[in-house]
């Protein structure tokens, strides 16, 4: 099936990987109009700091010697992106840096919608351990010379692309194909979910039977299809953050540790630490991402509250 439809591919590789504190060094990307590669965009950028990391993009300090700035090269990147839809491995890793820079720089938020190939593979692929870009061309026979480059790893994505977007839209059909079975498979899935249940709990009784015979002097135990039972243990320990946080503020480090969490906010918004005006505030600073969903399964159909196993 042929690809339909307007896209940039592209892909960066960068100092770091928190996109507040570290730079972008390299940008690729290429248009794909309808299935066939367009116009590319390429460049290096200098970070205006010393790459503290090269190993895995093997770019350094003199490959971006003369380069143009992030401020020089982010209004014609922005033009070249339009309102597009962004097509990434890990989009959201790249969609970052990229708003970060142009809100802070252009004073302009993006709203490209975004198209993550990692998501993709992994609905595809279901039963890889990796999905990895390296690993994704390697499933689809694929060269993958010269990857974690920004413009190669963007080639090699677009030209994978219809390839994934082909494969999910017949997996997506032969899901819909099921429907004619509904029923059926309702009631296979509550089987499994009650069946999961009860194996996780078999699963965790037999485990601390298992740890109890080995904490008492137990031997490694040999199945009889040749694998080894063993206890695995490790040691475990909480840093004294009062005694710590004065370092870190010392080297300027406390930040990139104590950064805000997801949960914790969420349990701010909904206590009374904050005032509604500081509620607002943080609200207003969140971003849609897209909707998780979740097939849930309760006890009792008929009560709503029931809860759902996991």
């Amino acid at each position: 099936m042929q690809l339909s439809g307007n896209y940039v591919v592209l892909d960066l590789e960068t100092t770091g990987l928190d996109y507040k504190l570290e730079r972008i060094l390299e940008i690729g990307a290429v248009k794909l109009i309808d299935g066939h590669l367009e116009e590319p965009f390429h460049t290096l950028i200098d970070p205006l700091m010393p790459i503290p990391n090269t190993a895995i993009h093997g770019i350094d300090d003199e490959m971006v010697k003369g380069a143009p700035t992030i401020e020089q090269v982010l209004p014609g990147f922005v033009e070249f992106l339009g309102d597009w839809p962004l097509v990434a491995h890990n989009a959201i890793f790249d969609y970052n840096f990229i708003n970060h820079n142009a809100q802070g720089l252009l004073k302009l938020r993006l709203t490209n919608p975004l198209v993550d190939t990692l998501q993709i593979a992994r609905e595809v692929f279901p039963q890889e351990k990796s999905h990895s870009l390296g690993s994704l061309l390697t499933l689809l026979d694929r060269p993958a010379h010269g990857l974690h480059r920004a413009l190669n790893d963007t080639m090699a994505l677009a030209g994978i692309f219809p390839t994934l977007m082909d494969m999910l839209a017949q997996k997506r059909a032969w899901q819909r194909a099921q429907f004619s079975r509904i029923d059926f498979l309702a009631q296979r899935f509550a089987d499994i979910e009650k069946l999961m249940r009860s194996l996780h709990h078999e699963h965790s009784e037999l485990r601390r039977v298992l740890q109890l015979y080995f904490e008492e002097g137990g031997e490694n135990l040999t199945t009889l299809d040749g694998q080894t039972i063993f206890l695995d243990k490790r040691d475990s320990w909480e840093y004294c953050m009062e005694e710590l946080k004065p370092l870190l503020e010392e080297w300027g480090l406390y930040d990139r540790i104590a950064r805000p969490e997801r949960g914790r906010l969420e349990r701010w918004l909904k206590g009374d630490r904050l005032t509604p005006e500081q509620k607002e505030e943080i609200l207003a600073t969140r971003r849609f991402l897209g909707i998780s969903s979740k097939v849930s399964l309760c006890q009792n159909k008929d009560n709503k509250d029931s809860e759902p196993f996991s």
